[in-house]
């Protein structure tokens, strides 16, 4: 199985979960903080082999790939400036971001003596690199390690996604279950799996400061691709107000005045993972091969002290990727 992870994910979750227990208070704490929280969390999922902790059943990996933002995110910056500013005006992220950055450089660096790739580009996203590789290896069974839920959208039959934080596969067996928003009752809204990147369209994302459709969140989201395709909406806010089965002042007026379909033709082109980027045609490139070299990386790992991850887990996966 082709393991790829979405490197500055992982490596921001895990310096904040650190931050929470250790709470450093000085700049060498943090950056101490800063390279269990990296590290931690990366090599945890390669020990792990993408699978949750109490997992049975662990696969076997043929190829680890971890794939790191650099720079910012210029080519979607391009079709919409405000995209991912939201974050540069937070002081947390402000503060630590150096520290995080710093802490990632020197992780990449010690991969070059352990069986795995890193993928990094100037001014490149992660997702974009990692869309690229799933895009390359189509007939290769894959999992994706991120929280971030775009990713939802790449799941096939040979795709899946672990999601670290809820601890569990996302597949096609259980996708609703997962990922579809529930009534107050708690039964999720299911809608047509190929209309999910729709359903991010409409509701945006807060977290790279994307705005969706006004007044529509999840439920109603879900509801209209429940009935029918987005498109059906554009035009006609008599059909929107039949599937939600209620009145909306907002929400109809964007689907009657055009500004739903511009927002979510701009959302379609922000968030599809399917669309090529420049990035898919200069993998080989962007992609630093490590070469194992145990007595190097054991080095490396016991003086990070680095008692997160169980050593005779990562080393035993380490090993059977330098034999493939």
């Amino acid at each position: 199985m082709l393991l790829l992870i979405d490197g500055n994910n992982m490596a921001w979750a895990g310096y904040y979960g650190l931050e929470r227990a250790m709470k450093p208070e000085d700049d060498e704490r943090k950056r101490r903080v800063a390279e269990l929280g990296v590290a931690g969390a990366i090599l945890g999922a390669i020990a792990r082999r993408g699978e949750p902790p109490e997992s049975k059943a662990p696969q076997r990996l043929t190829r680890v790939a971890i794939c790191f933002d650099k720079g910012r995110p210029l080519r979607r910056r391009a079709m919409y400036p405000p995209y991912q500013t939201g974050r540069e005006g937070d002081p947390k992220f402000i503060q630590n971001e150096p520290t995080i950055l710093a802490a990632i450089d020197d992780f990449a660096a010690a991969m070059a003596h352990a069986p795995v790739d890193v993928l990094r580009g100037d001014n490149t996203e992660a997702d974009d690199l990692i869309a690229g590789m799933v895009k390359a290896h189509p007939e290769t069974r894959t999992r994706i390690v991120s929280t971030d839920r775009d990713f939802l959208q790449l799941i096939g039959p040979k795709l899946s996604v672990y999601a670290p934080v809820k601890r569990i596969i996302i597949d096609e067996s259980n996708f609703f279950e997962a990922a579809a928003p529930r009534t107050s009752k708690g039964d999720p809204v299911r809608f047509p799996r190929e209309r999910f990147l729709d359903y991010r369209a409409l509701i945006g994302d807060p977290s790279d400061n994307i705005a969706g459709v006004p007044g529509i969140g999840p439920l109603t989201a879900a509801r209209l691709l429940a009935e029918n395709t987005v498109e059906a909406y554009f035009g006609h806010p008599e059909a929107v107000r039949s599937a939600c089965g209620r009145k909306s002042e907002a929400i109809e007026r964007a689907f009657a005045d055009g500004s739903a379909a511009e927002v979510v033709e701009r959302n379609r082109t922000l968030m599809d993972l399917r669309r090529p980027a420049p990035c898919w045609d200069a993998l080989d490139e962007l992609t630093a091969r490590g070469t194992w070299d145990r007595a190097s990386f054991e080095s490396w790992f016991d003086a990070l002290r680095l008692s997160s991850v169980n050593k005779d887990e990562l080393f035993g996966v380490l090993e059977g990727l330098a034999k493939t």
